[in-house]
């Protein structure tokens, strides 16, 4: 009995390898400039912890083409990049279909891929948001602008960066638009389940992740819907009413505090990073809060998601913190903001006494607001 099953799991191995396709991604890569050793391209993908492999690799040749190979059983997201990903490019490959890349360094991240048939949908999906985006950053340059523009009096300032705000959330607001219509279209795409995977990790209700996930034909299975039900499993576990897990990280002299040694307070616990400007904007909201009811019972602890140990430091001086600040200064490859779904930032929760989540990404005066309504 032994032996047909090792027999059985071997002939299963063997016709699971062998759904396998070669696929080729040749291609040009123009005007990367004088180059005195021999330049490297990768072919990458993402592992099971989300970070990126190298599969294959190739020298650039002399005249910038290059031809990079690998195997895949079902269409998926390949990258073509070199050593440090600083030139990397998505591209969309199925299995058997060979894929051409032209890349003008001169012009980049503009690419030109051609090939699959979720790569056309993707490049379609892009023109219809492109216009979007541009708008978008546009404004980005507008509130970076008008945030250092002293020469405002602090009341126009304020309201020329809550319109720049509001514009930009409406825009944010029609590219979702246009992507719920897009997957609509092609519910039975793999491009569509990326899309999915990617908007569903913006969200923290679970009902949300849902919904996007219902946009899918149901038949669907592969890595993208696998590891959006994964994410909506995590943020199932951290919405309002759920014991929030216990959390122990280094403050910036080294030493672990565990949330569990504030058992017994009201915390908020706020993801957040020096270099966030939202995250920025929140601190006299989050100082007054403090201020207010800190010696009543409430405490914060603040988890960076910086990766410069100078530039979380000198925000918490910089802006007079006196909570608990803590980090393990691996950003958003923190396995504590993994493990929890914590994709953007600001993004808070706030406990009980008894670490149950009342609130999450609480904003502006919703703080002390409901500091007020179970500490007065």
């Amino acid at each position: 009995m032994k032996k047909l099953c090792v027999i059985l799991a071997a002939v299963c191995l063997f016709f699971s390898c062998s759904n396998e396709k070669s696929f080729k991604i040749t291609g040009t890569i123009t005007n990367l400039g004088p180059v005195d050793q021999p330049y490297y391209l990768y072919l990458k993908t993402r592992n099971a912890e989300d970070k990126i492999v190298n599969l294959d690799s190739t020298v650039l040749a002399a005249d910038g083409t290059f031809t990079l190979k690998g195997k895949t059983a079902e269409p998926d997201l390949f990258y073509v990049g070199d050593k440090d990903n600083i030139l990397i490019m998505g591209v969309f490959v199925e299995p058997g279909v060979n894929s051409v890349l032209t890349c003008d360094i001169m012009d980049y991240p503009t690419v030109i891929i051609e090939g699959s048939e979720n790569q056309a949908l993707y490049d379609n999906y892009l023109v219809l948001i492109k216009p979007l985006k541009e708008e978008q950053n546009s404004i980005r340059e507008k509130y970076s602008y008008q945030a250092d523009n002293y020469s405002l009096p602090p009341e126009e300032q304020t309201r020329i960066l809550e319109e720049l705000v509001s514009a930009y959330n409406q825009l944010d607001d029609d590219i979702k638009e246009r992507m719920l219509n897009f997957v609509k279209a092609h519910s039975d795409k793999f491009v569509s389940a990326y899309l999915v995977n990617n908007n569903a990790r913006t969200l923290n209700k679970s009902y949300e992740i849902e919904e996007l996930l219902q946009l899918l034909d149901p038949n669907m299975d592969n890595k993208f819907v696998r590891q959006t039900k994964e994410y909506l499993e995590k943020v199932k576990s951290t919405e309002v009413g759920q014991v929030f897990p216990i959390i122990e990280l280094p403050d910036p002299q080294g030493n672990l505090i565990s949330t569990e040694s504030l058992r017994g307070k009201y915390l908020l616990i706020d993801f957040w990073a020096s270099w966030c400007r939202p995250c920025l904007d929140e601190i006299p909201n989050m100082k007054n809060a403090y201020q207010e009811y800190h010696d009543k019972g409430f405490e914060i602890y603040g988890i960076s998601l910086d990766q410069q140990k100078e530039a979380w430091e000198g925000c918490i001086a910089k802006n007079e913190l006196n909570w608990i600040h803590v980090s393990d200064l691996l950003a958003f490859n923190s396995p504590v903001a993994k493990n929890i779904a914590v994709n953007y930032v600001p993004h808070t929760f706030l406990l009980d006494p008894n670490g149950v989540i009342l609130a999450v990404d609480l904003r502006g005066e919703e703080i002390s607001k409901m500091l007020a309504e179970l500490l007065n």
